[in-house]
């Protein structure tokens, strides 16, 4: 079922609202992995080209089914400098200002509690962070870089938002921001 007329497809809305129902009921039913773009396209009763007109790709459907207002992949890019770079300061900001939001630090604290006690979505979280934060942090510092920038984020996040080890949570969030962009500068 593929669109063959010219210009913006009809039901833009209902066809957006319709594959986030679908890839969203796929993921708390733990098989999103393993659902192709087709399928949801046409469970969602749309052409499989819709995935990437209103999302941009799998990844960015896949994120925005997780409910995620400011998505990891956005943060990155968001980071992205005017030559295409990631600036390492502004990505450290980001990723603070995103768990520090009064809406999203609560959701993400949820949400990253549930996938490291072992849910069954684990797995499609990891897939969509491997190729759209992982794959981003590689191409632009290497991977062994990449690695050791990915073990400084996931610990600040799990001990000042997951955990709440004191000593984290004590610290105001630009002194997060500070502390995070040390380590990534170091990394």
């Amino acid at each position: 079922m593929v669109n063959k007329r010219a210009g913006r497809p009809r039901g833009a809305a209902t066809a957006r609202r319709s594959l986030l129902e679908t890839a969203h009921r796929h993921f708390e039913s733990g098989d999103l992995a393993s659902v192709s773009t087709r399928e949801l396209a046409r469970e969602a009763g749309v052409s499989h080209s819709l995935v990437n007109y209103h999302f941009g790709s799998r990844d960015a459907l896949i994120a925005a089914a997780l409910s995620l207002r400011a998505a990891p992949h956005q943060v990155v890019a968001s980071a992205t400098d005017e030559h295409g770079r990631i600036d390492l300061a502004r990505l450290a900001a980001g990723l603070v200002m995103v768990w520090e939001h009064p809406d999203n630090g609560p959701r993400l604290q949820h949400f990253a509690r549930r996938l490291a006690s072992g849910d069954d979505r684990s797995p499609t979280l990891m897939t969509y962070l491997q190729h759209t934060v992982f794959a981003a942090l590689t191409a632009e510092f290497g991977q062994e870089r990449a690695r050791r920038m990915a073990t400084a984020i996931v610990g600040v996040i799990f001990t000042r938002y997951v955990l709440l080890l004191p000593s984290m949570t004590a610290l105001t969030p630009a002194h997060v921001s500070a502390h995070l962009l040390s380590m990534l500068q170091s990394a």
